[in-house]
């Protein structure tokens, strides 16, 4: 039988409770009875595999559980203007430990650029809130938005846009669409938007132009389907406006619904959905031909693509799958790298390479940081070799 080890179980609680996991939440995730948990909470007696376990779940150093002081206050990672009454979407441990891990890697970073003499400003932090106007004009001088890049542009590259303006770029993998599209946390240096990894491209660039919105106006928060609040319906149409220009639309001279739904499809970088909301906003669409189009194009679409994925599932089982060929280990970096770099963005990862060249941090320091192997870091140098500046 492993020996227990006595730990500070007022730090065992806070930790829990700064994620917002209850008792019957996190006993879940640990595999564990939830009076298993309550024991540990109450004696502080625990065995070294199970202080890991714990500490890995709220994402702690192990050490915070030998703390003998008290902890402190809770600090609420959502300071939100957008979400202070959204009980569905504070309650989320997964969105706190995303929002967690964004605001450290930020802290890092600044203090990193500080002793690298690195301006890391956001020139177009605002102390006061423009008018809606304003934004739109600050965003397309910014970013330089015109015709080419709106037709062409993928989610990479509008993100090097972004990032020009030393605005952090993080996307997240594991919270599902329907409970955060995305984040910002407005700074005057490195301010922060997350994007929903599991979107589509077209939906996370819609993302990045609606969070960029956010910054303008100074509000901090997160961004979901859920959210009907004025500033969230101004931002969104802010982005609505930049991404599919009200004049360009206008100018469209046919009269039939679904070509003119078709056209702005190709033409635009836009999902289906906030199309059909856009053309509606212009008159182009009625209500009533809006909902119709939103159940025949977007509703039922879905229902279809998720019929479909079940039709192939059950049909993946009844076949004799191949094995699965093993990766060689220098594949298996690659993939860690690919995704740390889709994940990070380049900004993060050139800083803490710049910091790395100039011997700030050392080797085990931008492993940590970057969250791979140290084996995959030369990888991701390759990876985003050619965009080092």
């Amino acid at each position: 039988m492993s020996q227990s080890i006595k730990v500070n179980p007022e730090w065992i609680i806070w930790s829990r409770k700064s994620l917002n996991f209850s008792t019957e939440s996190a006993s879940k995730k640990l595999k564990i009875k939830e009076s298993t948990l309550k024991e540990w909470e109450s004696t502080g007696l625990l065995t070294y595999k199970n202080i890991n376990k714990l500490a890995n779940l709220y994402d702690v150093s192990p050490l915070l559980f030998l703390n003998n002081t008290t902890p402190p206050k809770i600090e609420q990672y959502i300071k939100d203007y957008r979400t202070m009454n959204d009980k569905r979407i504070l309650s989320n441990p997964d969105i706190l430990k995303e929002i967690k891990h964004a605001k450290r890697k930020r802290a890092f970073l600044v203090d990193i650029a500080e002793k690298l003499n690195k301006n890391v400003e956001f020139e177009y932090y605002q102390e006061k809130a423009p008018n809606k106007t304003e934004i739109i004009n600050i965003i397309k001088d910014s970013l330089d938005v015109n015709a080419v890049k709106l037709n062409n542009y993928n989610i990479n590259q509008w993100i090097r846009e972004f990032e020009s303006l030393n605005i952090l770029i993080f996307k997240f993998y594991n919270i599902k669409p329907d409970d955060i599209k995305g984040y910002a946390f407005n700074n005057r240096q490195l301010p922060l938007i997350g994007i929903n990894n599991r979107n589509s491209d077209k939906e996370k660039i819609f993302s990045l132009f609606n969070e960029y919105a956010h910054l303008l106006l100074g509000k901090d928060g997160i961004s979901g389907d859920y959210n009907r609040e004025k500033e969230e319906e101004l931002c969104n149409s802010i982005a609505s406006e930049i991404l599919m220009p009200s004049k360009e639309i206008k100018n469209i001279k046919i009269s039939n619904v679904n070509s003119i739904i078709r056209i702005v499809s190709t033409r635009y970088n836009a999902n289906m959905e906030t199309i059909l909301y856009r053309l509606k906003n212009l008159n182009i669409l009625s209500e009533e031909e809006m909902e119709e189009q939103l159940v025949k194009r977007v509703y039922n679409k879905d229902d279809k693509k998720s019929e479909e994925k079940s039709v192939e599932k059950e049909a993946d089982t009844t076949k004799n799958t191949p094995k699965k060929r093993k990766r060689s280990k220098q594949q298996r970096f690659k993939t860690i790298a690919s995704k740390n770099v889709n994940q990070n963005g380049h900004l993060f990862i050139e800083l803490l390479l710049e910091a790395y060249d100039e011997e700030l941090i050392n080797d085990l320091d931008l492993s940590n940081e970057l969250g791979v192997p140290y084996m995959a870091i030369p990888f991701v140098i390759e990876k985003i070799n050619g965009g080092r500046r």
